[in-house]
């Protein structure tokens, strides 16, 4: 690809350097043009060569020349023998044809060929014919803006439709027959049509003077052509049924023009994609901005009224100085064009209390959100005036304008002014009496003009009248760069020579460089080739972290940052100047030129389909999405323009001096340290931790309190306004800064630099100003003022760090690491928020806590305040994120019960009875509560029953759920409850045989007497028969043989029932008294005593005692056994209880 100059390549000046700014002569012309655009052409952009041109005006920087060929001669005619009553009207199409509304003739002529660009162009030759058609019949002049002539994808002849000033539309299908034609009345109860505007394959919109707007859609179906028509609703009236006196207290009061009538300026339709289309309709100084596309319903974006920033707009600018009250000045909505994501409106304004002179000014008007905008975003005072006559107002107001480029054309019947960036306005008159302008477009980038004597004419520089191929553009006036963005003129991007960085630099960041400036002055192939040189010749380019076109991207968004002032002649021995360069001498505008620069630079990644291919890159050792790193650049500029608008600050300064150290700066130069620090926009991060450093070291300082304090006070007004205008840009342009699906799909991280840690970001810099906010400034202000302030501050601080945070668990939502970082973000939250719970700042830890959803914080603040209704009020705000099953798990936590039983009592009148019931039904130690509330008795009991028997903690807790139990059951009607009584019966003597335990026992064992646990029946065995128990009787160890009913094992129990008869065997000395009285010693034994007592208390002396063999057979009885007495006496002990036996 050659790119190389018919002039000697390289000088001493760096192909960074930029060019002069003024028009590049001729004899400069083929040093700007690529080699690939040099090649000699038959045809020009107006069809003719170059010693053809017929120079009609010419001023010394402008001329105005004919265009393409020749008029057709029915053209020529209908012109020159129009009767001077009747109202002749021209229009200029984009898509290659003219027209001319002369009575009810409609002239249609074909005035160049469509150029398609990256298609191979055969030599074609416009067509000299002129199709005639006839309008409807009307009692009103017709005019060619109610005149739409297009060509449909299905066919190459063109269609037209066409509407007479009371609504009638006629079709016709193809303008060659003009017999085949479909007609059809538009109901517009009296309103005159004003206009007819093309929106592509979907049809035309036809607006009345009066402000309806009605879509007209051609169809064809089973081969007959037909028209529907459909009125596109708006709100009543401009401002929704608000009557005037409303809307001017709302919006100020409007101009006598307006306020007489609403009447319609314009309607304007930009093609957003391939299937969808914005319409503006413009009328007095409201704004309507529509929606249409041929698979959904039109949608009303937004109605904005313009008013209240027009007249501001021209009073600060205008009027500042002159005193009187801004409701003085009168203003007008002339016209409207796009420019890109904005909308540039031509406006005028007169203050007749100062002087009749009307001044013009181009507004810049953000208009790519679905919200209505709230601001001018730039304001041009024209250096064009004129004269307002109340007889004769159209004479001063009735301009129109067309932007090409950066530049934009004025004009009206008489004169086009021409209005180019850092230049006086030229003026071009048509002084004859007979000629006028009927109407003007743009075409291939070139201003073109009907002009009633000349037909078609076009608008060129005196310096850039050049044979150019009919694919080529002008080059005075790049085809797609932004008229709002380049109207300062400031950036030194546009002189720039784009060859000579192509053909000196070969690494991919300077190549990708004069990609961008092609681009810019639309010099689209060039552009388009290098691109694919660096990242498509081989193919689709490499998609992932850190690839080549991701780095090199992020490489020039950041040198564009760091660029050095073009015009600044302090730096012209620091570095080359760059992309980002401004010729400005202001910190301020050099700043508001990188900002530009930068949108600039994104839509060239968009226009050259880059953008939806960058993936993803490394940065502070975490994936990034490549357009959030980009996004991050976005942000750093407006965080350092808002810095700079801070003026004269001693702790600002003091930070910016510890950022740039002395070395840093060359004050041979003159440059200063603000100089140096508002260069490097890449590094603004770092006045914000010098902030926070300088106020830490202060404060652990010999300064006093108070000082302290206020320091801190004074660095968090720095740092938060800042960070705030951060985030809300941040909040405004998560749209533009989406990442493309393939970019998601490497699962990058979001973590912006605000709440990035280590040394390149904020996180640990803002927790450092949080707890010093907290601790050395609120907790130790002298007085309320400082307090309340320092405390909003920390509010202000919280509020960015839970932000941040925030955004980046978005991002990584559905990964391994969500639910281990959720945890850690849910106590730093609380970490954060309870400082102000401490400090009995309820309010301002209740605003963090709803915002951020730290339900743990709202419920303390409720406690701590006794305020139930807003705890209702919470569960009602949030009962989608699960705050009402939060509350009653926190009192269970917190070991309130009582609070949960209270809420019983009252739920049943709130919306959260469900929530309660089920979380309840989880909780069974408290759901028989509600259903004792709610009468079920049965319910309640066997609830109780179970939790009783599963209750091994305490056996008071135990007791009283029995006895509750026993309760409810006897309160439910209808039941036979004898069986569950006499099972609750016995499980309430379990607990009286544990209670009968005495304490020394217990303890001796270990058992806590105070708050006893429930103890087994087994171990309750072992405690009524231990050597322990020296009081236990016959009546203890009969409880021990009770006690065995509640042992469920037969083999445990038939154990247990042994031990408890040798345990008695050994508490007796059996060896000892007189032998010839047995039945007397025997009495006298435990053993014999258990024995009687179990009988007389009715047990069954088959199995009262366990067989005699079986009892003796254990070691710890084994010394006893070898007494022929204690045999002797043992036995005739069981014979004794055997005749007890008979005896009963």
């Amino acid at each position: 690809m050659d790119r190389s100059f018919h002039s000697p390549l390289l000088s001493s000046k760096s192909p960074f350097s930029p060019r002069s700014r003024q028009h590049l002569s001729a004899k400069r012309l083929s040093s700007v043009v690529p080699s690939a655009f040099r090649k000699s052409s038959r045809l020009s952009v107006s069809g003719k060569s170059a010693q053809s041109i017929q120079v009609i005006l010419k001023s010394p920087y402008n001329a105005v020349e004919r265009f393409g060929q020749p008029l057709p001669v029915l053209i020529t005619e209908a012109l020159t023998f129009a009767d001077r009553n009747v109202v002749v009207s021209a229009r200029i199409s984009e898509c290659g044809y003219a027209w001319v509304v002369c009575g009810r003739r409609l002239l249609i002529w074909q005035y160049r060929q469509a150029i398609q660009y990256n298609t191979p162009q055969r030599k074609q030759i416009l067509s000299s014919q002129c199709f005639e058609l006839q309008l409807p019949q009307s009692d009103l002049a017709h005019r060619a803006e109610l005149v739409s002539v297009f060509i449909s994808s299905a066919s190459h002849s063109p269609s037209c439709i066409a509407v007479s000033p009371e609504g009638v539309v006629r079709y016709w299908p193809a303008v060659t027959h003009e017999g085949v034609s479909v007609e059809q009345v538009v109901d517009l109860q009296g309103q005159e049509c004003d206009s007819l505007t093309d929106i592509g394959e979907m049809g035309c919109i036809l607006a009345t003077t009066t402000c309806s707007v009605v879509l007209v859609q051609p169809h064809l179906s089973t081969g007959r052509h037909s028209l529907s028509c459909h009125t596109l609703r708006t709100p009543t009236g401009w401002l929704g049924g608000i009557s005037k006196k409303m809307s001017s207290f709302i919006f100020g009061p409007m101009s006598s023009e307006q306020s007489a009538e609403t009447r319609l300026v314009r309607v304007l339709s930009v093609q957003e994609n391939e299937h969808t289309w914005i319409v503006y309709v413009l009328a007095g100084h409201s704004l309507q901005k529509w929606k249409m596309s041929p698979y959904e319903s039109e949608q009303l974006i937004f109605v904005t009224e313009l008013n209240r920033f027009v007249r501001d707009g021209f009073h600060s600018t205008v009027w500042e100085n002159c005193g009187g009250d801004q409701t003085e000045t009168d203003t007008w909505l002339l016209d409207i064009q796009s420019d890109k994501d904005n909308i540039i409106l031509l406006a005028a304004a007169v203050n007749m209390h100062v002087s009749p002179q009307v001044h013009y000014a181009l507004i810049s008007v953000q208009t790519n959100t679905t919200q209505a905008p709230n601001n001018i975003r730039d304001f041009l005072v024209l250096k064009m005036s004129g004269l307002y006559r109340e007889d004769n107002p159209a004479d001063t107001l009735s301009y129109r304008f067309l932007l090409c480029g950066t530049y934009a054309y004025l004009y009206n019947q008489k004169s086009i002014t021409i209005i180019k960036p850092q230049e006086e306005p030229d003026t071009l008159e048509f002084s004859s009496s007979q000629d006028f302008l009927l109407g003007g477009s743009i075409c291939v980038n070139t201003p073109i003009f009907f002009s009633r004597n000349h037909g078609l004419v076009s608008v060129s520089s005196n310096d850039a009248i050049a044979d150019l191929n009919a694919s080529m553009v002008s080059i005075g006036t790049p085809l797609e760069t932004s008229f709002n963005e380049c109207v300062a003129g400031n950036l030194s991007v546009y002189n720039m020579d784009a060859d000579e960085i192509y053909n000196t630099y070969k690494d991919t960041v300077n190549q990708l460089k004069a990609a961008f400036i092609f681009h810019i002055k639309n010099q689209q192939s060039a552009c388009r080739d290098i691109i694919h040189e660096l990242f498509l010749s081989e193919g689709q380019p490499i998609f992932g972290v850190d690839a080549p076109l991701d780095k090199v991207v992020i490489e020039i968004c950041r040198e564009l940052l760091d660029d050095i002032p073009a015009g600044d002649p302090r730096w012209s021995h620091e570095t080359q100047v760059g992309v980002g360069s401004s010729y400005s001498m202001q910190v301020l505008h050099q700043l508001q030129d990188k900002q530009k620069a930068l949108k600039l630079f994104i839509r060239f990644l968009h226009e050259n389909e880059l953008w939806n291919r960058l993936a993803a890159v490394t940065v502070r050792d975490t994936v990034l999405a490549s357009v959030n790193v980009i996004s991050e650049c976005s942000e750093k500029l407006v965080a350092t323009i808002s810095l700079k608008n801070i003026s004269n600050n001693s702790v600002l300064e003091k930070a910016i001096n510890r950022v740039i150290k002395q070395s840093e700066v060359m004050s041979e130069n003159g440059l200063t340290k603000q100089d140096v620090f508002y260069r490097k926009v890449t590094k603004v991060y770092r006045v914000f931790q010098e902030l926070t450093n300088n106020c830490e070291e202060a404060a652990h300082s010999d300064l006093n309190p108070d000082e302290i304090a206020t320091l801190i006070s004074d660095s968090n007004e720095i740092l938060l306004p800042v960070l705030k205008e951060v985030i809300q840009h941040r909040q405004q342009n998560v749209d533009n800064f989406s990442p493309h699906p393939n970019a998601l799909s490497l699962a990058p991280d979001y973590l912006p630099w605000t709440a990035a840690a280590g040394s390149e970001g904020l996180n640990d810099t803002l927790m450092l100003q949080q707890r010093l906010t907290c601790n050395y400034g609120a907790r130790i202000a002298a007085d309320n003022l400082s307090r309340n302030m320092l405390y909003d501050q920390l509010v202000g601080l919280i509020d960015i760090i839970l932000d941040g945070y925030k955004s980046y668990l978005e991002s990584i939502k559905g990964t391994s690491r969500e639910d281990i970082l959720v945890k850690q973000y849910q106590v730093d939250r609380h970490k954060l928020i309870v400082p102000l719970i401490i400090d009995k700042e309820w309010e301002r830890a209740a605003v963090l806590a709803e915002k951020y959803l730290d339900f743990e914080a709202l419920v303390i603040i409720c406690e701590s305040l006794n305020n139930q209704q807003r705890l209702d009020e919470y569960m009602e705000r949030f009962s989608a994120e699960g705050f009402s099953e939060f509350v009653y798990s926190w009192y269970l936590q917190e070991n309130k019960p009582g609070k949960l039983i209270d809420r019983c009592r009252t739920v049943t009148k709130t919306k959260n009875t469900q929530k309660l019931k089920t979380f309840l039904a989880d909780h069974p130690s408290l759901s028989w509560i509600q259903n004792i509330f709610d009468n079920k008795f049965a319910k309640a009991a066997d609830i109780l029953r179970d939790l009783a028997l599963e209750e091994n903690e305490l056996v008071t807790r135990q007791k009283t759920m029995f006895s509750l139990s026993k309760l409810a059951k006897l309160a439910a009607p209808g039941i036979n409850n004898e069986n569950y009584i006499d099972f609750i019966d016995s499980r309430l003597e379990l607990i009286a045989f544990q209670e009968d335990i005495p304490d020394y026992v217990l303890q001796h064992y270990g058992y806590d007497t105070i708050k006893p646990k429930v103890i087994p029946p087994k171990d309750l065995i072992h405690l009524y028969t231990c050597v322990e128990y020296k009081e236990a009787c016959e009546i203890e160890f009969k409880k021990a043989l009770d006690l065995l009913e509640y042992i469920d094992d037969n083999e445990l129990k038939n154990e247990l029932a042994l031990n408890i008869w040798r345990v008695a065997i050994l508490r007796d000395l059996w060896l000892k008294g007189n032998i010839d009285s047995p039945l007397e010693i025997l009495q006298n034994t435990l053993f014999f005593k258990l024995a009687q007592l179990a009988l007389c208390l009715g047990a069954d002396p088959q199995n009262l005692l366990p067989s005699l063999d079986i009892l003796m057979d254990t070691p710890e009885l084994s010394e006893l056994q070898e007494s022929k007495n204690f045999r002797y006496l043992i036995k005739t002990g069981y014979e004794h209880v055997h005749q007890l036996q008979i005896t009963q």
